[in-house]
Parts: C-alpha cells; structure tokens; sequence
C-alpha cells in the first residue's frame, strides 16, 4: 500500500494529512492540559513519551552508523529548536483562544512555506499553489470575519494569544524547510528522538520548578499529548521525504476542519453559519489543490 502510494505521488499528501489530525488532536490535549499545568511541565512530559516510544531505534541506529555527521545533527538541532519554539507560542494561544482561532493565524502558515520554499531551498513554486492557498486562505478570512466584526473589533481573545500563534506558525512554517533540507538521509526516528531530547534538557529545569503532581487522569491526557506528538512529527518528516514544502503547504489548511469539530464537541463552542462556510471554501481549495498536484505529477511521470 505505501509503495503504491509512492508510486502514484500521494504519499506525500497523505503523511501530511495524517500528521494535521494527530497534532490538531494533540492541540486539544494541549489546550485541555493548559487549565492545570504550566507550558514547561506539558512539554517536558511529552518529550519524556516521544523519547520513550521511539529513542531506542535511534540510538540501535547512531550505534549501527556510528554517529550521526556533524551537519545533519546541526539541522537536527535547529529542527529541535523550532519545533519547540512552536510547542511552547501554541500551548500560549492555545490557553487564551478558541481553538479555531488560534488556526486561523496558523493558517498564513502555506504562504510563509510557500515564500520560505522559494528562498531557501530554491524550489519553483507552481502557481497553482499559490492560487490554490489564496482560496483556501479566503476561506479562512470568512471564517474569522464573525469575530473580527465583534463587539471588541479584535476576535475572542487578548492580543497576546495571537501574537503567540503567529509566532508559532512562523516556526512550523521554518521547520518545514529546514525538514525539507535534511533531505531523505534523516531517519525518522533520529529526527523524533533528538527534539525529545533537547526539550528534555532545555525546558526541564523550568518544569521541575513549577511541578505540579498529575492525577491519574492526567497522567492518561499527558502521556496521549506525548504519543500523539511523536505520531505527528514522524508524519511530517515522513511525508516531506516525499513531497516539497511548497507542495504539501496548502494542505494545512484541513486543520480548519479539526478545528471546528473539536471546538464543537470538546469545547461546547459551536460555529455558525458563516465559519462553517469559511471551511467549505477550505477543503473546496485542498481539493482542487490535490486535484491539479496529481496532474502536475502525473505529467512529470510521463516527461
């Protein structure tokens, strides 16, 4: 199955789409998480499961290869950084917004990959994705209008909160690329274990100083946002073995759609008339993306 994926160019796609669900259902762990424990402790514990789940393959693997090469643990590193850059800015917005409107400045994050894309790895945008990522971005500006037309003029939460999910839509949208410029030589589990690592070494101290004891159901909810992360990240470096940023960015946009189901049933915040239109627009947009990338790449088969 996952060689005919391959074969037909879809594997890419569909990684990312997978990756999308388990990171937006570990959104909600996350943001759940955040009435209780501080950002450090949330991150610290899921670093500690990811590690867990997959640290001994990667170690099994370094010994095999003796090491990994200075230059690839740089990126590594740099990966590490920004992927907990984003962790900790989105567990900020998420524990002041409706989910669905932290997504919505997650959303600009196509057009930073796009632009990220071209600049830095030197990869031809095609139009069509650039065209594909305006609809499905229009979609997004007509769910949001509800809450920009408020009484406050400034959505549903303070500003803070969406300063906090642009800046960590700006570092998913970097380590997009810089996932990209590890290239296939980047083992899957190297690229989960060495983030795991660092956060534990990084954001631990911080979360040892503001402990709090987890009760048992918790400890269930903290140990899923750490299997979920793991999944997620796995996903993602897998299907940008397959496919370019530039491809894969306008699928972001099928996040909306997880957004709005779990702020419904989690959350009890119901969307309206115009906010599930605004996602309609977004998976028309993901569609038609999909629809004319397999015909690029059905073509360049054939070339």
């Amino acid at each position: 199955m996952g060689n005919a994926l391959a074969r037909a160019g879809l594997a890419g796609p569909a990684l990312i789409l997978l990756a999308i669900a388990l990171f937006s259902a570990n959104d909600v762990a996350m943001k759940l998480l955040s009435a209780g424990f501080g950002a450090a402790q949330v991150i610290t514990w899921r670093c500690g499961v990811g590690l867990a789940l997959v640290g001994p393959v990667a170690l099994a693997q370094a010994i095999r290869t003796r090491g990994i090469p200075r230059a690839r643990l740089a990126l590594q590193l740099l990966r590490a950084v920004l992927i907990h850059c984003s962790g900790l800015t989105f567990f900020v917005a998420f524990a002041r917004l409706p989910l669905f409107d932290a997504y919505v400045v997650f959303f600009t994050a196509p057009f930073v990959t796009l632009a990220l894309a071209r600049v830095l790895l030197g990869e031809v945008v095609p139009r069509t994705a650039w065209l594909w990522a305006s609809l499905g971005f229009a979609g997004v500006a007509l769910a949001l209008s509800p809450g920009i037309a408020s009484a406050s003029g400034a959505g549903r939460g303070p500003l803070i909160g969406y300063l906090a999910a642009f800046a960590g839509t700006c570092s998913y949208a970097l380590l997009m690329v810089v996932t990209r410029r590890l290239g296939p030589d980047a083992r899957l589990a190297e690229s989960m274990s060495i983030p795991a690592l660092a956060g534990l070494a990084a954001i631990g101290p911080f979360a040892a100083m503001t402990w709090q004891a987890p009760s048992a159901a918790d400890i269930v909810l903290l140990s899923l946002t750490g299997a979920l992360w793991a999944g997620g990240n796995v996903s993602l470096t897998a299907a940008i073995r397959f496919a370019s940023p530039a491809r894969l960015a306008p699928y972001d946009f099928t996040a909306m759609v997880w957004a709005i189901g779990y702020d419904a049933l989690v959350f009890g915040t119901a969307p309206g008339a115009v906010e599930v239109a605004g996602a309609a627009v977004v998976v028309a947009a993901c569609l038609g993306h999909a629809r004319s990338d397999s015909g690029s790449g059905a073509r360049r088969g054939r070339a």
